[in-house]
């Protein structure tokens, strides 16, 4: 997708807001691509949300909202944010991860809602949501619960397969079961099955639900170390294809153990899964994303810390002003993005980790838990 889209839409509908005639409008809207893509290198776009329902898209080589979008019934907090393939829609999880709504980045129009609850089932999902790489079919992690008069009784959790053209009505169209303790859904390029993270790493085919395989995460096979932790709730493979995260352990050594920091690495094309410690624990990273050059990771937390993939090494790590949840990069990997928590997000120098600057969200409202997702420039 062309930078020039999402711009093209903002720029026409302001134009047709101050009044010129769609034709007009049009003409403006085109003249304003054409000034911009001329006069300024392309940039990524950033998307987020701040509490209570507003959604974001930066110009983050301008370092400026370029649109800022009210979610309708988003009750407080949007959670996960996962884009469609042509990275014109974000499907958001709201209203308390019991409604997952689409909404258009160009007009801030919702054109997809799925409520998850029903009078006699209330139904939540924790993070886990995707969509499957031809755009047609979003799937959710449902834990339902069956409301009885005196009692609620636990059901089995399943996945629900929704179309994504199902408009502000959807219903699934098929579900299937699933384990328990499940908190992010990545799908594989392929389209024929995707990854379901939790406890273990699990993989299923998009149209049966048949289980193909499982690989441990809390059960891994690692020499010398102890049963693994780890926190991930920011669904982040871009731009390689790769998700990774930080996993804490304990190495066992005659003298006594020893806490480790180990990155996790999926590449989710291969079907590659890896383990590496890095450092003795030092610093705790929530989350972490790779380089496109895929020689560095980049983790964040209370401070943000540089690893050296192939070293297996900590290069650099520098203090925050305060907590950062999600982190992201450019698409030329020259800047570092972070998120999450408050109401900036940060721009570092993926060189030297310098601050490059901050940019404060109007309302200042708090990202919290949101996804940082980057829409690549070209």
């Amino acid at each position: 997708m062309s930078w020039a889209w999402p711009h093209r839409i903002w720029t026409l509908g302001l134009a047709l807001a101050m009044g010129l005639s769609l034709g007009a409008a049009q003409a403006h809207a085109a003249a304003q691509v054409h000034a911009a893509a001329h006069s300024t290198p392309v940039s990524d776009l950033l998307v987020t949300a701040a509490k209570p329902d507003q959604l974001f898209i930066i110009d983050a080589g301008a370092r400026a909202v370029r649109a800022q979008h009210h979610v309708a019934g988003a009750n407080g907090q949007i959670f996960t944010i996962v884009l469609s393939p042509d990275q014109r829609i974000a499907y958001l999880l709201v209203d308390r991860m019991e409604r997952i709504v689409g909404i258009d980045l160009g007009s801030g129009r919702e054109v997809f809602r799925a409520e998850l609850s029903t009078s006699g089932e209330r139904v939540k999902d924790f993070f886990a949501l995707m969509i499957t790489p031809d755009g047609k079919e979003l799937i959710a992690y449902e834990l339902p619960t069956r409301l009885k008069s005196s009692e609620y009784v636990v059901e089995e959790p399943r996945f629900a397969v929704f179309r994504t053209d199902a408009g502000l009505s959807a219903r699934p169209v098929r579900s299937y079961s699933a384990p328990r303790r499940i908190h992010m859904l990545l799908a594989r390029p392929g389209g024929q099955s995707f990854y379901a993270l939790g406890f273990d790493l699990y993989e299923y085919d998009v149209k049966s639900g048949r289980l193909l395989g499982t690989r441990g995460i809390q059960k891994w096979a690692l020499e010398d170390h102890s049963q693994p932790d780890l926190l991930a709730f920011w669904p982040v493979s871009e731009p390689t294809g790769v998700f990774t995260s930080p996993v804490y352990s304990e190495l066992k050594k005659s003298g006594g153990n020893v806490p480790m920091t180990a990155l996790m690495s999926l590449n989710l094309k291969s079907g590659d899964l890896s383990y590496a410690d890095f450092e003795p624990l030092s610093a705790l990273i929530f989350s972490t994303v790779l380089s496109p050059d895929k020689k560095h990771a980049y983790g964040v937390y209370t401070t943000l810390t540089s690893i050296n993939v192939e070293g297996h090494r900590v290069d650099k790590r520098v203090p925050l002003d305060h907590t950062f949840y999600a982190v992201n990069v450019s698409s030329d990997g020259h800047e570092i993005y972070l998120g999450g928590t408050n109401c900036d997000v940060a721009f570092y120098d993926a060189a030297n980790l310098e601050k490059k600057a901050i940019l404060k969200l109007p309302g200042c409202g708090d990202q919290t838990l949101s996804t940082l997702r980057v829409i690549r420039g070209r």
